[in-house]
């Protein structure tokens, strides 16, 4: 586990990357397929973490041992370009644009952690707090 010590807010969360599930069956693989086809990757649990200077996710420890690949991100505040949040079933994602990409978490309280994310970019920037990214 990634302890970061100057975080601004931490959440429990869910991101998808394309990777493929270490070791499984024969079984089990078209299963984990067709899931990366629906939803361009697996979701894989961890903790998404706010600083004054970046933004992370980084998995639990049971997801880093079941997935083959790169399952981090760590993206500095001043390349972030857009922060949205889209409506979940259960809980809502807050997506992130940065280089080019489109970088998705899935977890409680989303509005209120994409708030946060918005109002320490604009701080990384020296923007008032009422600047969107």
């Amino acid at each position: 586990m990634v302890v970061i010590a100057d975080a601004i807010d931490s959440r429990l969360a869910n991101a998808p990357f394309n990777v493929r599930a270490a070791g499984v069956g024969k079984l089990v693989e078209p299963g984990l397929a067709l899931t990366r086809a629906m939803y361009k990757g697996l979701w894989v649990g961890g903790r998404a973490t706010l600083t004054p200077t970046q933004y992370h996710f980084h998995p639990n420890d049971m997801n880093r041992s079941m997935h083959e690949g790169p399952i981090d991100f760590v993206i500095p505040l001043a390349d972030i370009t857009d922060v949205t949040t889209r409506w979940g079933l259960v809980t809502s994602l807050v997506v992130v644009r940065a280089g080019g990409y489109e970088f998705k978490i899935r977890c409680y309280g989303a509005r209120k952690f994409a708030d946060r994310v918005r109002a320490a970019v604009a701080a990384a920037r020296g923007e008032s707090s009422d600047s969107r990214a």
